[in-house]
């Protein structure tokens, strides 16, 4: 029998336990379509998406024409793995609607702590990188051995920097020390042993400066170690600091860069050292890579225009070059929300990329052998009901009236 759920307050109070593996007729929704919104009716069968009618439809549900949209996500996710508050931060990325998480560094201990909380109805899904792969006392050695050693604050760890270069607690956990085809080959047997869901590398201005103390891989380590990754058909994602490191990135054919030049400019110096040229642009488009900008790491209790002027010019030119750009927070603190925050600060920008970025280019970079980030015949029911229309303006995606993930509701 049909049951019509209205209003939302009633339907919002029982569907946890009531509407469980059931069959529902979706009317009056305004339905995301890769550009903007069609008026329609979809329904929801054995957890997918479809415009045909199930045999039996326990409930139909009138979405009163509001909006709906995919799921967002975050392809740089650092405030859940070894975080004393993980299941407030899966809260918070559940409350805003991101079903996606990529952990592109954890330790095991991190990973063991969050697994429970993670990848079951009613919470986000994600995948752990595990150690970030790096050259001997390359970064984020520091960033895992100085707390492994009881550091934490900055002068401490200074101040303390000859012992933790002595020491090596974290090694094999939080990070790797590659340096050759030989230490590559030695160990990946126990990188792969740990089941990364993606391979997390560091290039930091690596054809200058690769393999040397603070920095990153090689370049010879670097193409090593994306060969190994995709013989084992594992994606690669790399952090960069420099124009080449991007450009080395796209020779070796890693999958996404998880940050781009410029990300945390302070605006001192001349700007064209982190501009990608459009060439570099058009080859990007072309790979398809996954790019996270970050480029709200650069935000300070200090304007800074130099820095704003290049961020807006540099999101409008990968988008106008049809970057296949994703959203990336890699905030200690907050969701995926800094880092759209921070973009629709900027100003300029087409809302209709970045909705696209978010529904569709970021949960299908992260998963991309899944049917997700569309609303789309046989996908996964999936979605958020928006109250309003994002394309009127982009923060609209944080106020939804209720959501589905995978056929099921989500408190």
């Amino acid at each position: 029998m049909k049951k019509a759920l209205l209003p939302f307050l009633f339907f919002a109070l029982i569907l946890p336990t009531v509407y469980a593996q059931k069959n529902y007729e979706l009317t009056n929704g305004s339905w995301y379509n890769g550009k903007d919104f069609t008026p329609g009716t979809w329904y929801v069968a054995n957890g997918l998406l479809s415009k045909k009618a199930p045999a039996k439809v326990d409930s139909v549900v009138d979405l009163l024409n509001r909006y709906v949209i995919p799921p967002m996500g975050d392809a740089f996710c650092s405030n859940v793995a070894d975080n004393p508050s993980a299941a407030n931060m899966v809260k918070i990325y559940t409350d805003e609607g991101s079903f996606y998480l990529q952990i592109l560094s954890n330790t095991q201990e991190g990973r063991a702590k969050t697994q429970t909380l993670l990848n079951k109805p009613g919470a986000p899904d994600a995948v752990f990188a595990n150690g970030g792969i790096t050259c001997t006392l390359g970064f984020p050695f520091v960033k895992y051995e100085a707390p492994a050693q009881g550091f934490r604050n900055p002068e401490a760890i200074a101040q303390n920097y000859e012992s933790l270069r002595a020491s090596s607690k974290m090694l094999g956990d939080g990070y790797w020390f590659i340096d050759s085809k030989q230490s590559l080959d030695k160990n990946w047997e126990k990188i792969m042993a740990q089941k990364p869901g993606v391979i997390s590398i560091y290039l930091l201005d690596s054809q200058r400066n690769g393999g040397k103390e603070n920095r990153g891989l090689t370049p010879d380590v670097a193409k090593a170690v994306v060969k190994k990754a995709h013989k084992a058909k594992l994606p690669v994602w790399a952090h960069v600091e420099t124009v080449e490191d991007v450009r080395l990135g796209l020779k070796l054919g890693v999958d996404g860069f998880a940050n781009l030049p410029g990300h945390d400019w302070d605006g001192t110096g001349d700007v064209k050292q982190y501009e990608l040229t459009d060439a570099d642009l058009q080859l990007l488009a072309k790979k398809k890579t996954a790019v996270a900008t970050l480029f709200s790491h650069a935000q300070s209790a200090t304007p800074r225009p130099a820095v704003q002027n290049f961020h807006t010019n540099t999101l409008k030119r990968l988008f106008n070059n049809k970057v296949n750009v994703v959203l990336g927070s890699d905030d200690p603190q907050r969701g995926g929300r800094a880092e759209l925050n921070y973009w629709h600060l900027l100003g300029g920008l087409d809302e209709a990329s970045v909705l696209k970025t978010l529904c569709e280019n970021t949960p299908r970079a992260i998963f991309p052998k899944r049917k997700i980030g569309k609303i789309e015949e046989g996908y996964e029911a999936s979605f958020l009901v928006l109250n309003d229309n994002p394309l009127t303006n982009i923060l609209k995606v944080r106020a939804s009236a209720f959501k589905m993930k995978n056929g099921q509701w989500v408190k």
